[in-house]
């Protein structure tokens, strides 16, 4: 109930710088125009591929671990031939300690173990709904093509041989800036796989770049990240160490690409009223709902526009927050534990547009009014958890 108040409140009189079940498609409206229409449209017509009830195909989601694990599956007749037997031959214990036997990705699992594509981690376990990392993508991918020989978690370069054989292939664009560590998206893992699809189906040594001209989108468009293409392979360096991040104060956000740092976040003392909701915003930025490290939506709003009645430094706090791009890094303090999320997309929303605050699993959500000294739309920055450490 309290929520529900906060959102009514939000909706209506915030002036701050404020998924469905899978069903199988042909066509994504937010995949048209992209540099993923080819691989979304080639695995889709092999069944890999399913998109949303909405219409969409979410190419800058993340993808997890499962998610990623079951596209390659599909993608290989061989192993979708044993994850079917496996469906209805699944052993009764699990391979995995945190794995479900009776859940829809068991027997994709067990193919998958079956083939020497996984391994699993130290703790016995697989983390099927974690995201999944760049470099853990690329070994399960070449590990499926055989390319790539399963290795310990005590070799530091598990990924190395991987990565490699994978820049030379061409599997990862050079339209893409992917460091060790980054979360992959739906559209990035899905154009390796169909990348690496093309090389094995006509016997080539890497699969040759198309070019691309950035499109002009619509409004309310998921906007893609289009950096310059590296000049080295950027996945091949780790990322910046965050330790510095953590902050002295019990909660608070740093952003480096937009230069705030050690910004005051405050939950308001009461987030069911107007002044509530905006008496934080003197002194930083505001939260609502889940906390760090707990499961769920998490919302920081700030102001992205002045107003005569604010004299407080944060009125424009949040005027730039559309210049984040996938892979960006979001580090929040949180009662002296130091959390990092990666931007994994943004949006521009009708006003009254709240699905994105409900659901499980945790999700940074930064948001304002939009465009600047409006308060038509909202513009919102999602973002997931993500550890420094790289691990398989």
């Amino acid at each position: 109930m309290r929520n529900a108040v906060s959102f009514a409140v939000i909706t209506s009189f915030l002036l701050v710088g404020a998924g469905g079940a899978l069903a199988q498609t042909t066509g994504f409206r937010d995949v048209m125009g992209t540099r993923y229409a080819d691989a979304y449209a080639s695995l889709s017509r092999q069944g890999v591929v399913e998109g949303y009830r909405d219409g969409t195909g979410r190419p800058h989601g993340a993808i997890t671990r499962v998610e990623a694990l079951k596209v390659i599956v599909e993608a290989d007749p061989r192993l979708r031939v044993r994850a079917q037997w496996f469906s209805a031959n699944l052993p009764p214990v699990a391979l995995f300690q945190d794995v479900d036997q009776e859940a829809w990705y068991a027997p994709y699992i067990e193919a998958a173990f079956e083939a020497g594509i996984l391994t699993g981690y130290p703790d016995s376990t697989f983390r099927p709904s974690a995201p999944i990392t760049a470099e853990e993508g690329i070994v399960l991918l070449l590990r499926s093509a055989g390319e790539d020989a399963p290795r310990t978690h005590a070799d530091q370069a598990w990924y190395g041989a991987a990565t490699k054989k994978a820049f030379d292939q061409n599997l990862v664009s050079v339209h893409e800036h992917l460091r060790l560590g980054d979360l992959l998206t739906r559209g990035q893992f899905f154009d390796m796989v169909y990348r690496l699809g093309v090389v094995r189906r006509d016997n080539l040594a890497a699969f040759v770049e198309p070019k691309w001209v950035p499109p002009v989108l619509p409004a309310f468009a998921t906007q893609p990240s289009i950096p310059l293409p590296p000049s080295v392979p950027t996945i091949l360096q780790p990322p910046v160490p965050s330790g510095a991040m953590l902050s002295g104060k019990p909660f608070a956000i740093s952003i480096p690409s937009l230069g705030i740092s050690d910004l005051t976040i405050t939950h308001p003392g009461d987030p069911t009223t107007q002044k509530g909701l905006l008496a934080v915003l003197g002194s930083g930025v505001g939260h609502l709902f889940s906390y760090p490290g707990g499961d769920g939506k998490i919302m920081i709003y700030g102001h992205s526009s002045g107003y005569a009645w604010d004299v407080s430094k944060f009125t424009k706090i949040f005027r730039k927050i559309n210049e984040l791009n996938a892979g960006d890094r979001v580090y929040v303090t949180y009662k002296g534990k130091l959390h990092v999320y990666q931007v994994t997309y943004k949006q521009a929303v009708p006003s009254n547009d709240l699905k994105y605050f409900s659901g499980d699993g945790e999700e940074l959500i930064l948001y304002t009014c939009w465009p600047p000294d409006s308060i038509k739309e909202r513009f919102l920055v999602h973002a997931t958890p993500v550890s420094d450490v790289a691990v398989k």
